[in-house]
C-alpha cells in the first residue's frame, strides 16, 4: 500500500495552527495580568489596606501641596496670560523645507535635472558668445602687460 497523507495534515499547517494557539493564549493572559493587581490608593484604602492613621497623613499631605502650589500661581494673571496669547496668535512663517513628491519637489527636479535652455527672444547663437564687458576686460589687460 502507498502512504496517502491528508492535505489537511500537513507539517506547516500543523506549525501555523499551533502558533495561533499560543499567540492567542498569550493575549490573555496579557489581558488577564494587566487587569488585576492595579487598584488605585483610593480603592485600596477603601478596602482597608491603610490604616486610618495613614489615610488621615495622606489627605493632610495632599491638602498642604494643594494649598503651596495654590499660592504659588495667581489665577487673574493667568487669565490675563491666556486671553492675551488667545488674542495675538502669530501666522504660520512661510517654511522653506520642501515635501519630498509634493508638486514643488517635482517641479525643481525637473528643472534641475534639464539644463536651461536659451533665454527666449535671444538667438543661440548671442547666448554662447561671451559678453562685450569680458572682452573689454580682456584689450585692457592686454594694453597694461
Amino acid at each position: 500500500m502507498s502512504d496517502q497523507t491528508s492535505p489537511n495534515n500537513s507539517h506547516t499547517k500543523t506549525l501555523l495552527s499551533g502558533l495561533a494557539i499560543l499567540v492567542s493564549f498569550g493575549f490573555v493572559v496579557l489581558i488577564l495580568t494587566s487587569n488585576f493587581g492595579r487598584e488605585s490608593i483610593e480603592d485600596r484604602a477603601y478596602m482597608g489596606d491603610f490604616s486610618e492613621e495613614t489615610i488621615q497623613t495622606r489627605w493632610a499631605n495632599l491638602e498642604e501641596v494643594t494649598a503651596a502650589q495654590q499660592s504659588l500661581v495667581d489665577p487673574s494673571k493667568v487669565d490675563t496670560a491666556m486671553k492675551s496669547l488667545a488674542e495675538k496668535v502669530p501666522r504660520a512663517a512661510k517654511s522653506d523645507i520642501v515635501v519630498p513628491g509634493s508638486p514643488t519637489f517635482m517641479k525643481q527636479n525637473e528643472v534641475g535635472s534639464n539644463p536651461p535652455g536659451p533665454v527666449s527672444g535671444e538667438p543661440a547663437e548671442e547666448a554662447d558668445k561671451p559678453s562685450e564687458k569680458a572682452d573689454e576686460g580682456k584689450d585692457k589687460a592686454k594694453s597694461t602687460g
